[in-house]
């Protein structure tokens, strides 16, 4: 076989050609880190909306319950409270409860006695014999 030889004497790449080829791959790293930092940046982002969401939810709530407490420790509560629940009256007022009729009870159903049922040895006997020998008459 032939032997294939270079004869020129040149390197396979040049030097303007190895600094090209390292130039694209330091691009192509920043591209791909950009990407990567993009896709953190939108997951903090998406976690802050939520985070911001919560907060806002949490406010209404707090200031809702502020409303509820600032309610309860007014005169205005304490009489609404005793006149529903703590069953009291102010001078003057007569407290009514109403009483809500019971249905009568209901009778109990008397069990009724059964009859005993006739012992093994008689219905074998019917069931050989016949209904003669269930009467008491001898074979």
């Amino acid at each position: 076989m032939a032997q294939v030889t270079q004869d020129n004497g040149r390197p396979p790449l040049t030097i303007a050609q190895l600094a090209g080829l390292v130039v694209v791959v330091l691009a192509v790293g920043v591209v791909v880190d950009f990407s990567q930092r993009l896709a953190a940046s939108q997951r903090l982002v998406d976690a802050a909306q939520q985070v911001a969401t919560e907060v806002a939810q949490l406010e209404r709530e707090q200031q809702a319950l502020q409303t509820q407490v600032a309610y309860a420790t007014t005169d205005a509560a304490v009489i609404a409270w005793a006149h529903e629940h703590g069953k009291m009256v102010r001078p003057g007022e007569v407290l009514v409860v109403p009483v809500v009729p019971t249905a009568p009870a209901t009778p109990v159903p008397v069990a009724v006695a059964l009859p005993s049922p006739p012992p093994n040895w008689s219905l074998w006997r019917e069931l050989f014999f016949g209904e003669a020998s269930a009467a008491g008459a001898v074979p």
